[in-house]
């Protein structure tokens, strides 16, 4: 970790941010254009949004993962801001702020996100999560419902990951809607749902359901061994009833309030009632346990997607939902056919994959979402992803539900993966000019004019003891022209 030594001493990089100079810089930037290229050639338009923006703009429907990582601080006008943890609220922010262009917009970007990240170490220099400072590349598409549209973004992001000099790209799909749907089946509280939909994950592993239980019981989602729900509601409600009424208070607790005790009790009750009187918490995290096993991984086994590959783990969430007497859920129709439409726009089928125990790291996905995953040498690596958030447009202020979806991939996760072996666009030419005397400086820079004038890449040294050729090196196949009196005499340095 870079650390400052001494009051006097040498200051380094903060931690969890880095340089980029010189090969790497031009390799972010040829990727850069080459993500570009693939938007623009399906529509999108470029957007750059602001570094800060209002805190609360990240705080709505971004769930606690976000808002622990947010750079915040208050302005010197007291308002509240964030340096940007991720660009899809901004762009749904412009979207709202020009309510008369058409939809759908197709918006593209490539910006340096901030995320705090609690170890953020800078050596190995590789892997990027500890990283507080990376660059992503994405697009979100605005105002469009259509599974198409869902397949498109697929695509889109699909192929910018093949146009990176990555051996192999696959697609792994989820879908937070069945997620949704599955749960409202079951009689559970509003947190029991919340609860159980973001620990999918968690509970697609050997022992998640084990842990997943013991962290229900301490948050009191269920009752613990030894009391029953009812004894926990009927303390819980007493206690309610006397920090409300006032005859216990608690410290710092304002003397001013907006509504009657008995309001807060009742509103308090029913949900202390409704985690106490949670009967389906058990049956609802056994089914959704054994959801989140089933997935399907068919990168390069050859065999057609409609024979083998997203069918199979379809068919069975289909057969395991029926058994719990749940029948047939529109989410799993609507995923079949983004599947489709996602072949359609030219995803191959065996790069796709189906998992019913992937979840969204930003609670505002409300829909399909999807992995990108790079295959280089036997490391795989999570380039990014994205999905459907049709319900952010709203919690943003829109008066209308807004259809949208988008995916942002981290630019710097690929340009380590693409390696030195990405080709990129021929470096620029120079020539360096090095005077043989000291007072050749005159015409070193009047020699350097009419190369540019020729259209020439020049640098310009002015003093004859610089080591020219080791300039010329650290310029690529830079030449070297020795320029004094009237002799001008070029080399390959």
């Amino acid at each position: 970790m870079v650390s400052i030594n001494d009051r006097n001493g040498k200051i380094g990089r903060a931690p969890g941010f880095e340089d980029r100079a010189g090969r790497y810089f031009e390799r972010v930037e040829a990727l850069m254009n080459v993500a570009r290229d693939v938007l623009y050639a399906r529509g999108y338009q470029p957007i750059e949004t602001p570094l800060i923006e209002q805190t609360e703009l990240f705080l709505r429907r971004s769930g606690g993962l976000l808002s622990s990582q947010l750079f915040d601080f208050s302005a010197p006008d007291g308002s509240e801001v964030s340096l940007r943890p991720e660009l899809t609220a901004p762009v749904v922010r412009h979207v709202l702020e020009q309510p008369t262009l058409p939809m759908p917009r197709r918006l593209q970007y490539g910006s340096p996100i901030f995320r705090y990240a609690e170890r953020p170490y800078d050596e190995p220099p590789s892997s990027v999560p500890n990283k507080r400072q990376f660059i992503q590349v994405g697009a979100e598409l605005v105002g469009d419902a259509h599974c198409f549209a869902d397949g498109e973004t697929i695509a889109s992001a699909y192929e910018l990951g093949r146009a990176s000099n990555i051996d192999q790209v696959s697609i792994r799909i989820g879908h937070v809607g069945l997620i949704r749907e599955v749960l409202g089946c079951f009689e559970l509280s509003e947190r029991s749902r919340v609860f159980l939909a973001n620990n999918v994950t968690r509970l697609a592993e050997p022992d998640g359901a084990t842990a997943v239980v013991d962290e229900a019981k301490r948050l009191g989602l269920i009752p613990t061994e030894g009391r029953q729900g009812s004894q926990t509601q009927a303390s819980a409600a007493d206690l309610l009833s006397r920090l409300a009424t006032g005859s216990v208070r608690l410290p710092g607790s304002s003397d001013s309030v907006t509504r009657r005790a008995e309001d807060i009790v009742d509103g308090l009750r029913r949900k202390v009632a409704w985690d106490a009187n949670n009967a389906d918490f058990s049956s609802a995290l056994n089914l959704m346990a054994k959801l989140a096993k089933i997935d399907s991984f068919g990168v390069g086994n050859g065999k057609s997607m409609r024979q083998a590959i997203p069918v199979d783990a379809v068919g069975a969430a289909r057969s395991l939902l029926k058994e719990h007497g749940l029948g047939e859920l529109e989410s799993l129709d609507k995923l079949m056919s983004i599947i489709d439409a996602a072949v359609s726009n030219g995803v191959t089928d065996s790069d796709i994959s189906v998992d019913f125990g992937l979840s969204a790291s930003i609670a505002y996905y409300s829909g399909m979402i999807f992995e990108v995953r790079g295959h280089v040498g036997g490391t795989v690596k999570v380039l990014g992803g994205g999905g459907r958030y049709d319900g952010l447009a709203s919690a943003l202020g829109s008066p209308t539900e807004l259809p949208a979806l988008g995916f942002a991939l981290n630019l710097d996760i690929i340009a380590e993966l693409a390696g030195d072996g990405f080709s990129c666009e021929p470096r620029r030419q120079y020539v360096v000019l090095s005077p043989t005397n000291n007072k050749a400086a005159k015409e070193v820079a009047a020699t350097a004019s009419r190369l540019r004038n020729e259209g020439k890449n020049v640098v310009s040294l002015f003093d004859p003891k610089y080591d020219a050729e080791a300039v010329a090196r650290t310029m690529g196949d830079a030449s070297v022209v020795k320029v004094g009196g009237t002799d001008v005499e070029g080399n390959d340095g």
